[in-house]
């Protein structure tokens, strides 16, 4: 129970008295016996005062929850006298009809309440249920374009026309059907790298995906590999699974959707693809 600042101040008001007093008392008994000597009675007043406060801190939740349970006995003890004098107040004449309760005049129609419909009808359920697809398939083609942009943007560093196309097509059959397994680029990159920016880029682009969660670790890892095998013939899933190598400093770095949108991040200079 928590007691309003005012009881308190009550409180504490009277504990503080009650602590000066007793103290009191002592050093006079005390320092009877020490010829009522200054410093004795100094001493014997300031260890009397801490030993009570001591005391008191010790108990404070049962004073103040005493007090608490004190004030609401004497509360509901006023309530009920309150109600048994005003029940004595009423007229004793139970005899007395009760007043008839008002009819609607006849310029007042009572309303109709429909009864609540508890099975949906069919052309409502169709109507959700493709409007909910629709959104869906909003979602899935608006996620793929950004992808692809981000390929078109981020590719072209690395590899030729035609490599990046086949990287595009790939990715897209890929983000409908997790299970895909993609086909192969046999020829070089026309740049020379590790394959940590290659790395960053299959998680930069998984990141975006619609369903992330069949995306996990090991199928990022896989779709890469099977997409670089040059690149990836000497590394394995357990290496590749740590995307997030080198952030920032590699050709292709890490890109983290921020505050949840899942734009990638271009430079101040770069124009946007627009759609036809």
């Amino acid at each position: 129970m928590e007691p309003t600042i005012k009881d308190k101040y009550i409180i504490l008001g009277f504990i503080g008295v009650a602590i000066c007093l007793i103290s009191f008392f002592i050093t006079l008994i005390v320092s009877a016996s020490f010829n009522q000597d200054n410093f004795v009675r100094l001493i014997v007043f300031v260890c009397s005062n801490i030993l009570g406060w001591l005391l008191y801190l010790s108990f404070q939740t049962v004073i103040f929850d005493s007090y608490e349970i004190w004030k609401l006995k004497s509360g509901k003890k006023k309530a009920s006298a309150g109600i048994i004098k005003a029940q004595e107040e009423q007229p004793q004449d139970t005899h007395e009809p009760a007043a008839p309760t008002p009819m609607p005049t006849g310029g007042e129609a009572t309303p109709d309440i429909k009864p609540v419909e508890i099975a949906i009808a069919p052309e409502l359920h169709e109507k959700n249920r493709a409007s909910y697809e629709d959104r869906q398939k909003q979602e899935e083609a608006e996620r793929i374009r950004m992808v692809m942009e981000y390929i078109h943007f981020v590719m072209p560093r690395i590899a030729d026309k035609e490599t990046v196309n086949h990287i595009c097509a790939e990715v897209n059959k890929w983000m409908c059907l997790h299970s895909y397994k993609p086909k192969p680029i046999t020829g070089r990159l026309t740049r020379e790298i590790t394959n940590i920016p290659l790395r960053h880029f299959v998680w930069n682009i998984s990141e975006r995906f619609m369903y992330k969660k069949y995306y996990n670790g090991d199928n990022r890892a896989n779709f890469i590999k099977t997409l670089f095998p040059r690149e990836f013939a000497d590394t394995d899933i357990a290496t590749i699974k740590n995307f997030k190598v080198d952030p920032s400093k590699t050709l292709i770095p890490i890109d983290e959707p921020e505050n949840g949108s899942l734009d990638f991040h271009y430079p101040e200079d770069y124009v946007r693809e627009v759609n036809s």
